[in-house]
């Protein structure tokens, strides 16, 4: 059965708070699977830190991988993702 936001919700349910998510400035999260791996991902709608330097805010995406055993969410892939478009098109080779 693939692994779904509640698990990983129950799992870690720090990573969630309401302080946690304003903090990070994020909008969303889901998890989606690689379609050549079938590894779990978080995916992340986020303004984090683009607004430094007097940027203006810039939703975008980013992605942690997720320990299929114990859900813990692993460090972040290093690109950034302008939409759920691109995160799908990356998730088709991972």
């Amino acid at each position: 059965m693939p692994i779904t936001l509640a698990d990983v919700k129950q799992a870690q349910p720090q990573w969630f708070t309401r302080e946690n998510k304003r903090f990070f400035n994020d909008v969303s999260y889901r998890v989606l699977h690689g379609k050549a791996s079938h590894k779990p991902f978080l995916v992340r709608a986020t303004y984090a830190w683009t607004d430094m330097f007097g940027g203006p805010k810039r939703l975008h995406y980013r992605i942690n991988p997720l320990d299929p055993d114990t859900l813990h969410i692993q460090p972040l892939v290093d690109q950034e993702f302008k939409d759920l478009g691109e995160v799908k098109d990356w998730l088709k080779d991972n």
